[in-house]
C-alpha cells in the first residue's frame, strides 16, 4: 500500500461469515482498492501480520476479544456486520455443499457429508460443526453493547447505512454520489449478471440474494434444536424467534 495512506484511518470491517461479507468486499475494494488488505485463511492478516497503518480491512471474522487482542494504529474506525443465524446456516449449507472452492480438507469432508445426506441432515450437521464460530463472534458483539449492522437492513436501505457507516463513522475518501454508484454496481442483481434478488442459483456463491430463505428449509426439528442452542441469542441481536 502506498505511504501516503498512512496517515488516513484504518478501516476494520467486522463480521461472520456469511453475512454478505463478499458484497461488502466489492464495495470497498471500489471505493479505495489500493488501501486493501486481502483477507486470509485464519485470519492472519489482522491476527499475525502487523496491522498496515490507513489500510482497510474487509472480511475480518474476529471477536470483540479477539479483535481487542490486537494493538491497532491510533484513530482506526470499525464497522461490524451480523446477520440472522438461520440465513448464516442455509447459507452455508448452500455454499459448502455446492459453490465454495475446496480450500481446507474439513470443507472437503463436510461436502461429502452434506452431499450423501437429505437438507434437514445436512443443517443438524453443520449446526453442531460449522455455525459455532459465527456465534461466538455474533455474540461477542451483541453482547458488547456495540452498535452493528444487520446485514437484513443494508438490503432494504444500503444507500443510507453505507453512508452513515463508511463515509460519517469511518471516514472513507468517497462522496455520497460515488458512493452510491458503487453500490448500485454492486447490488446483486448486477453481481449476479442479471438475476433478480430471490432467483436462485445454487451452484452460485450469491445463491438467492434475500433474507428469510431459512424458512424455507427448517423443518420443525431444525427449529427445535436450533431454538434450544440459539434462540437467546437471535433475541438479543433483534430477530424475530418463532417456533
Amino acid at each position: 500500500m502506498n505511504d501516503t495512506h498512512s496517515q488516513e484511518p484504518t478501516v476494520f470491517h467486522v463480521t461472520h461469515w456469511k453475512a454478505g461479507s463478499q458484497w461488502l468486499h466489492r464495495i470497498l475494494r471500489d471505493i479505495a482498492l489500493d488501501r486493501i488488505v486481502a483477507p486470509q485463511l485464519f485470519e492472519k492478516q489482522f491476527l499475525v501480520e502487523p496491522i498496515v497503518a490507513g489500510a482497510i480491512y474487509p472480511t475480518v471474522y474476529v471477536t470483540k476479544e479477539q479483535f481487542e487482542s490486537v494493538p491497532l494504529p491510533a484513530g482506526s474506525k470499525k464497522f461490524v456486520v451480523i446477520r440472522d443465524l438461520r440465513d448464516t446456516l442455509i447459507s452455508a449449507y448452500f455454499s459448502i455443499r455446492y459453490s465454495h472452492a475446496v480450500i481446507d480438507k474439513s470443507l472437503a469432508e463436510w461436502r461429502e457429508r452434506l452431499e450423501a445426506g437429505s437438507i434437514e441432515s445436512g443443517l443438524l450437521m453443520l449446526m453442531e460443526e460449522w455455525l459455532p464460530l459465527s456465534v461466538k463472534i455474533q455474540e461477542s458483539w451483541v453482547k458488547s453493547g456495540e452498535n452493528f449492522v444487520r446485514y437484513e437492513d443494508l438490503l432494504q436501505n444500503d444507500f443510507e447505512i453505507l453512508e452513515r457507516v463508511l463515509i460519517q463513522q469511518c471516514g472513507l475518501p468517497v462522496d455520497t454520489e460515488r458512493l452510491h454508484e458503487i453500490v448500485r454496481g454492486n447490488r446483486f442483481e448486477n453481481a449476479t449478471g442479471g438475476r433478480k434478488p430471490g432467483e436462485e442459483n445454487r451452484l452460485s456463491h450469491e445463491r438467492k440474494g434475500i433474507a428469510g430463505d431459512w424458512r424455507n428449509y427448517f423443518t420443525p426439528g431444525v427449529t427445535k434444536n436450533f431454538n434450544a442452542q440459539f434462540g437467546n441469542l437471535l433475541v438479543s441481536a433483534g430477530y424475530e424467534l418463532v417456533d
